[in-house]
């Protein structure tokens, strides 16, 4: 009974050193072909698109020219500001029922881009994401991108962490967590 493991280590190193090894007549053939690598269809076509990055100041006026669409002044849809201090309530389910209760976020933003944080109160026994409950107060670090008509929210450290979606409506903003039936409807402190 005590052979056994060793027994069976020594088959499995000799099956191994049998089969990865090659003989000589095979290794010239091998090494008398070009390695050329076969890829899917789909990985040649992303390999050979172009992408395009924008361009910034006198290359794009440049661009817009040569391509007769310049029409003066070339200028990005404007994003809203949603910098600053959020206060209101969130929504969800609990262990017996429907619970609500405060929230606040943070955000500091630069151009269609920003961080900040987000804090929902009293989620110990609510349907929402972990990381949602283990920071509590102290709010989840977050990372956005801010469009015309709402804001996309993510976990510092990717989405599947926490993803809130939010609609812009002047001084309000109504959200809701990927994922999970929780309603946030925050409006900024002035």
């Amino acid at each position: 009974m005590r052979c056994i493991g060793p027994r069976l280590l020594l088959l499995g190193v000799v099956l191994l050193s049998t089969s990865a090894c090659a003989t000589s007549r095979e290794r010239t053939r091998w090494s008398a072909q070009p390695f050329q690598p076969t890829l899917p269809e789909h990985h040649v076509f992303a390999m050979t698109t172009r992408v395009s990055l924008p361009l910034a100041g006198a290359a794009r006026e440049e661009v817009a020219r040569e391509h007769r669409r310049w029409s003066g002044q070339i200028e990005e849809p404007a994003v809203p500001d949603i910098g600053g201090r959020w206060m209101g309530v969130w929504s969800g389910f609990g262990v017996m029922a429907r619970r609500m209760s405060t929230a606040q976020a943070e955000f500091i933003q630069a151009g269609r881009w920003g961080w900040g944080k987000i804090a929902l109160a009293d989620t110990l026994a609510a349907d929402v994401p972990v990381i949602v409950t283990y920071r509590g107060a102290l709010g989840v670090p977050v990372v956005f991108d801010v469009f015309q008509a709402g804001i996309v929210v993510k976990h510092e450290a990717g989405g599947s962490h926490l993803t809130a979606v939010f609609r812009i409506d002047g001084d309000r903003m109504v959200g809701t967590l990927r994922g999970y039936d929780t309603l946030i409807v925050l409006a900024r402190q002035r």
